[in-house]
Parts: structure tokens; C-alpha cells; sequence
């Protein structure tokens, strides 16, 4: 279920939502509310997370994603990428900018006095984390980085080196947007971080074979294209060769005919012929007169 109100609702319509979805939403807002916060409170840190959506710069929200090599579309939304940014906890700042930094502070609730330089926002940031993440990232950096140099060596130079990419609006290209296998149990452990990759490889599996597929359906289509054409072609021949067979024949039969006619115009009627020889002249006599 998608607990996100519609884009095209007005802002009054989040007071018709229950209190649990309120809840969902303001958690998939990166928000903090007490577990015992009522529908009002959790408006108020909804609408004021949205007016602060709106005051954000769409450039520096996709340098943060592309920092934190979170697969996105340059395309999408400043609500979505603000969910899938506060969505991830990486702790390492190096390659985002001063501005970036300073949006990614006001995103997780760190309090910073402007203007603030580079050390103080990463301090804000770190103070912002509690304890406990803090002990369990270490703990993950570590297993990860033992699980890291069993499987890929001491550094993983494939995703590394691998620059990043935003999603194409039609996805037709692997994405090579993962993180460090490192970076990744750091951020989500052990079984978080391995069903992940391992998730993204299978994504990638199953798209590359579904493009063979359409690849393959794509070459059959136009092998029975073309035997349709070929079919096409010779019964179109075919049938010419009985029309101008027919024709033939018909102007032999018409020639035979006039041929006929003519012929017979030419030639005296028979009962004239027979009426000529059968005549005897009048003056000649008999055979009885004689005798």
C-alpha cells in the first residue's frame, strides 16, 4: 500500500488521513515523530517537511543520490528523491559539495547555525546520529570490510572505478549504480546489504534476459515478416501467371474464331453447290426420247 498522498490533492486533504498512514508518511518523509504524537502534531512536521521540499534545489538533491549511489531518474520527483535520501544513512561526506552537505543536513535533522562551514555540518551530522547506529555502522564497517577483502581483495576496483549513471526513463542498460560491497554492508549490515546486491544483480539478470527475449521475439517477428512476404509475393505471381494464361487463351480462342469467320465467309454456301450440279440443261434430251 502506498501511504503517500496523491500529487494532485490539496494540502488540506492530509487531515483526512488516519493516523497511521499520517505516521507512514511522515516516516517515508525521513521524520521523527514520538511514538504518541497525535494527527495534528504530525501534520504540522509533514507540512513543514513539504515547504521545506519546495525550497530545496532539485541539482544539489541529485548530487546527494548520485554521492550516495542511490539509483534514481534525473526526472523524478522532489518528494521521491527526498524519501530515498533519507532512506540512506551513509556517514562518509567526501565528494559532496558544501551546498549538497548542507541540504543533507537539513534533511536529517541535524541542527546547524548558519552560516556553518564544511567541519561543522559533517560535526552536525555526526552528533545527529545516535549511539547506537553509530556502534552498529562501526560494526558493520568492520564486517564488511573483512567480508570485503575475502571475496573482492582489499579494494573492489570494478564498482569503484564504475562512474555513476541515473536511471534512463526506459530502462534498457544494466545499472552500475551499486556501492563498494564495503560501503554497502556498512550502510545496511550483513543480510541487508547482501540481499541487496544481491538484488540488484538479479534485477539486472532478469532485465538482460527479458531483453534477449524481446530481442529474440523481435528476429522471429521479422523472419515470419518475411516468409509472409515471400508467401505474399508468390501467390501474387501465381496469380498473374493465371490471369495472362487465361488471357492467352482467350485471344488464341478469339483468333481461331475470326479465323473461322472469315474463312467461312469466303467459301460459297453448301446448298447453292448442290442445287448447281444437280441442274440439267433444258435443250438436251432425254435418254427415252431416243429410243
Amino acid at each position: 500500500m502506498n501511504d503517500t498522498p496523491p500529487a494532485n490533492d490539496p494540502v488540506d486533504s492530509l487531515s483526512q488521513l488516519p493516523r497511521d498512514e499520517l505516521r507512514a508518511y511522515a516516516e517515508q518523509l525521513g521524520l521523527e515523530a514520538a511514538p504518541k504524537a497525535e494527527c495534528g502534531e504530525l501534520l504540522r512536521l509533514i507540512r513543514e517537511r513539504q515547504e521545506l521540499i519546495t525550497t530545496l534545489d532539485r541539482g544539489l538533491l541529485l548530487e546527494i543520490c548520485a554521492w550516495a549511489r542511490i539509483p534514481v531518474r534525473a526526472s523524478s520527483e522532489m518528494e521521491e528523491l527526498v524519501r530515498l535520501i533519507c532512506k540512506n544513512h551513509k556517514m562518509r561526506f567526501h565528494g559532496l559539495s558544501d551546498r549538497a552537505l548542507l541540504v543533507l543536513c537539513r534533511l536529517r535533522g541535524a541542527t546547524i547555525t548558519p552560516p556553518a562551514k564544511r567541519e561543522a555540518l559533517m560535526a552536525a551530522l555526526h552528533d545527529q546520529e545516535s549511539w547506537g547506529d553509530y556502534f552498529r555502522r562501526k560494526l558493520r564497517r568492520s564486517v564488511g570490510s573483512l567480508i570485503t577483502q575475502m571475496i573482492t581483495g582489499d579494494e573492489d576496483p570494478a564498482d569503484q572505478k564504475a562512474p555513476y549513471q541515473f536511471l534512463p526513463d526506459a530502462p534498457t542498460e544494466p545499472a552500475t549504480n551499486y556501492p563498494r560491497l564495503k560501503e554497502q554492508l556498512e550502510e545496511d549490515g550483513i543480510v541487508g546489504g547482501i540481499s541487496r546486491r544481491l538484488r540488484g544483480v538479479a534485477d539486472d539478470y532478469v532485465r538482460e534476459k527479458l531483453d534477449e527475449i524481446e530481442r529474440r521475439i523481435d528476429r522471429k517477428l521479422d523472419e515470419i515478416d518475411k516468409r509472409m512476404g515471400e508467401w505474399r509475393d508468390r501467390e501474387i505471381r501465381n496469380r498473374l501467371t493465371i490471369i495472362k494464361v487465361t488471357l492467352l487463351a482467350s485471344v488464341v480462342v478469339a483468333l481461331f474464331s475470326l479465323g473461322y469467320d472469315y474463312l467461312q465467309s469466303r467459301m460459297p454456301p453448301p446448298s447453292a453447290a448442290v442445287s448447281g450440279s444437280a441442274a440439267q440443261p433444258a435443250d438436251q434430251p432425254s435418254p427415252d426420247e431416243d429410243h
